[in-house]
């Protein structure tokens, strides 16, 4: 081997060099790496100390200001560990929960509308608020079980017929002898499907029976029949405001969803 080449071998500043880039080399390989930052500001404690104290209406001693803290750093942990886990894509009650949140932060307050407001609401989606076809109709009861089903149905209708108060006739009812205005879903949902269909094709002030439901064995009499109606808007006020403030809010947001889907690129299959 040439001087020249031994004496750079053996070179202090060779040494130098290969052993940096070892260490060099090592720490890039060893090193953890780069963590998330999570600041704590002073902004922040003082106003999770100001929260605290608000609720216990006691001062925050200083082993509960680092309590505080050290809780708040936990929490900020946990969340960014979850969004890392996907949990507000994967679970649906924090999926909805989030929805519901983000929602909320775009909605805005809503002025009351004034009662011309409130009737033009009113007028501009009447269909909304009708009232579906309903029967009025009375009934006289018999459990499944009973003895005292009438053995004659025909001689007992004659009887029906003939009576002005039915309120002693049958057995106790916990829903009651009379029903007004009531819509078909809500007597199928009552007394059954087929119950309703009779009521519903029953001519008026006509007893029939004895007519099977869910609940027993019936004799019934039409004594109404009412047409989709438009309730009075006194009745309707108050629910019209509501559902008026509703409405409004949901349009407000709406708007807003649209803008933010501008920020998107949207492909349906």
């Amino acid at each position: 081997m040439k001087p020249a080449l031994m004496s750079v071998l053996k070179s202090p500043v060779l040494h130098f060099i290969v052993l940096g880039t070892i260490a060099f080399a090592a720490y890039s390989h060893l090193k953890p790496p780069d963590r998330e930052t999570i600041q704590v500001t002073t902004q922040t404690i003082d106003a999770l100390i100001q929260q605290r104290e608000s609720i216990t209406q006691n001062p925050v001693s200083p082993n509960g200001r680092q309590s505080i803290v050290d809780s708040h750093i936990e929490d900020e942990v946990l969340l960014r560990e979850a969004y890392k886990r996907g949990f507000d894509k994967n679970d649906y009650r924090v999926r909805k929960r989030l929805l519901n949140i983000m929602r909320s932060s775009l909605s805005e307050v809503i002025p009351e509308p004034s009662v011309a407001q409130l009737r033009a609401f009113y007028q501009a989606d009447k269909e909304r608020y009708q009232t579906s076809p309903s029967r009025s109709f009375e009934q006289v009861f018999f459990s499944f079980a009973s003895n005292e089903r009438p053995a004659d149905p025909d001689a007992y209708i004659q009887q029906l017929e003939k009576t002005d108060d039915i309120s002693k006739l049958g057995e106790f009812s916990q829903l009651g002898n009379r029903f007004k205005k009531t819509p078909f879903e809500r007597t199928a949902a009552t007394f059954g499907k087929p119950f309703a269909e009779v009521v519903f094709a029953q001519p008026l002030n006509q007893w029939r029976g004895p007519v099977e439901s869910f609940q027993g064995i019936h004799y019934i009499r039409v004594t109404g029949t009412h047409e989709a109606e438009l309730p009075p808007f006194e009745t309707m006020e108050s629910y019209l405001r509501t559902d008026y403030l509703m409405i409004k809010s949901r349009e407000s947001q709406k708007g807003k969803i649209e803008e933010l889907m501008k920020n998107y690129e949207i492909i349906v299959e």
